[in-house]
């Protein structure tokens, strides 16, 4: 879609990429660099490491100014990113009008979401749907000019998102599937990378916001991107046993509790044919993290609307998707530890 923002949205929104890139790129370099001189040794679990880098970087001011920026963004994005999309609501609308395409939408606003769900994920106001335009805000405008430029979470300043989904999606064993389904499709960014990879294959998408699938068919109808979205839990599709080669999902696990991360996986054992394939890309868990890295992502996880990120990092993902039935799982880091995938297979017996 052509944004197209006006001066004073768009100069916001730049500002907003570019203080968080200086937060990323330069004042945390900075303060991990003093603390790793400082504690060459740092001890291993969570709370210790926290703990540690909070007294060793107490008086350091780029710790402080990183941590003010950090939060001053993440709070100030819907801040300037709701109103600019009200600026061009007509615009978005029309767009959003698809016609004739080759994606089929299923909303069901009958649907029982899951209480996790008005969590209030990433300080989003009321939630993925607390504005009926938030999946073009986050899609065009928050990743455009703020994440993308600035980084955030466990990608750094610096790095693609876009890049590393269509790396993570190459990731599955085999090189052609037939049947795809991706839970948790959110806006289609992680579909595209999925078609690229596996151009001859269906792709079902399965996402709970409303406003980010219909952000979603309009994005793929315009990449040319063939696809079924509905609008269903991750745990609970409602999609038939064991139709599909390849399940598919990409940083979802980290957005839910634990205990919907063990029903997720069940869902997907059930969606498997015998034989199929599990490729999930997310953060890596907190052991394979340097201590200041992962301290910087547990502090987000309180300060950037991320009410589950703790628990998904330090659960034990493989037992749990060899509990659900999967075998052949392997764990691993692309350019380091992010993304983090993970790859399984349903028994053929």
């Amino acid at each position: 879609m052509d944004v197209a923002l006006g001066q004073r949205s768009r100069a916001a929104l730049q500002f907003l990429g570019s203080a968080q890139g200086y937060a990323g790129g330069t004042l945390q370099p900075a303060a991990a660099a003093v603390y790793e001189q400082a504690v060459p040794e740092p001890p291993l679990d969570l709370d210790s490491r926290r703990a540690s880098v909070e007294s060793v970087l107490a008086d350091c001011a780029e710790w402080q100014m990183d941590r003010l920026v950090t939060r001053w963004v993440a709070e100030e994005i819907y801040v300037r990113a709701l109103p600019a999309v009200e600026e061009i609501r007509p615009r978005v609308e029309k767009w959003l009008e698809v016609g004739e395409s080759p994606v089929s939408l299923e909303l069901n606003p009958d649907r029982e979401a899951p209480a996790y769900w008005e969590g209030g994920f990433h300080l989003t106001p009321g939630g993925w749907d607390g504005h009926d335009l938030m999946g073009t805000a986050i899609h065009e405008l928050v990743f455009a000019y703020v994440l993308t430029p600035g980084g955030v979470g466990a990608v750094r300043t610096g790095q693609n998102l876009n890049d590393q989904r269509a790396k993570a999606a190459r990731e599955a064993y085999r090189d052609e599937y037939r049947n795809i389904a991706e839970l948790g499709s959110s806006t289609g960014r992680f579909t595209v990378r999925l078609h690229q990879a596996y151009p001859q294959a269906r792709i079902t998408g399965v996402e709970l916001g409303a406003s980010a699938l219909r952000h979603g068919r309009a994005y793929l109808t315009e990449q040319g991107v063939p696809a079924r979205l509905v609008q269903a839990a991750a745990e609970d599709t409602g999609l038939p046993d064991a139709s599909f080669d390849l399940v598919a999902m990409y940083t979802l696990i980290h957005e839910v509790p634990v205990t919907a991360s063990a029903q997720i996986f069940a869902e997907a054992f059930r969606l498997l044919e015998p034989g199929g394939d599990l490729l999930i890309g997310e953060i890596a868990p907190t052991d394979q993290h340097s201590a200041f890295r992962a301290v910087v992502l547990d502090w987000e996880t309180e300060n950037r609307g991320e009410p589950y990120a703790r628990e998904a990092m330090s659960m034990d993902a493989v037992a749990m998707l060899r509990e659900a039935g999967f075998t052949e799982i392997e764990s691993y880091g692309l350019d380091g530890v992010h993304p983090w995938v993970t790859r399984a297979r349903k028994p053929q017996a």
